[in-house]
């Protein structure tokens, strides 16, 4: 497993957020595409983001949205390696997960009941996601999901899940 912790990935810098600047920090993990990777990188997800103070539920859907796009990647991906780039600031999180596999675009809905057991990740993710966006590209496929981080007053609150959405468009 190889760990790169924030200040060497990225020098700090400032954004505005309401109205303040915020320091946005940036963490990477690469490893093998082996099923250990899951727990191993949704275990990377929490400690950093709880290390970097982020509320526990933005903690909590981090690990959620790290374990299914790190999942896809194991089994679907034909990858020899996962990396997953997590980035926090006072504003907002996302979780970027990259593999050299090729996104093989599935609709929703398709396939026969047994196929359907599996799929419900990506809606998972939606859940909780201010916005989803996958990249494909000679050199494999990222996944890259944003979510807002909640302000002090509104932490604890639940917030409804937005309607579905397909990150392929279908």
């Amino acid at each position: 497993m190889i760990v790169i912790d924030e200040q060497l990935l990225q020098p700090t810098h400032r954004r505005r957020c309401g109205g303040a600047a915020s320091r946005q920090r940036s963490a990477m993990c690469s490893m093998g595409v082996e099923p250990r990777a899951v727990p191993a990188l949704r275990a990377f997800t929490r400690d950093v983001a709880t290390r970097w103070g982020a509320p526990e539920e933005t903690v909590d859907a981090l690990r959620v949205i790290a374990t299914e796009l790190v999942t896809n990647s194991v089994l679907h991906s034909g990858s020899p390696e996962v990396s997953l780039l997590l980035t926090v600031d006072d504003c907002a999180a996302s979780v970027e997960v990259r593999d050299a596999g090729t996104w093989r675009e599935r609709c929703p809905g398709t396939g026969t009941p047994d196929q359907m057991v599996d799929g419900r990740g990506l809606g998972l993710v939606h859940a909780y996601a201010t916005t989803c966006r996958v990249q494909r590209d000679s050199q494999g496929t990222a996944v890259r999901v944003e979510l807002l981080i909640p302000l002090p007053a509104q932490r604890g609150q639940r917030r409804e899940p937005p309607g579905r959405r397909s990150p392929t468009g279908c």
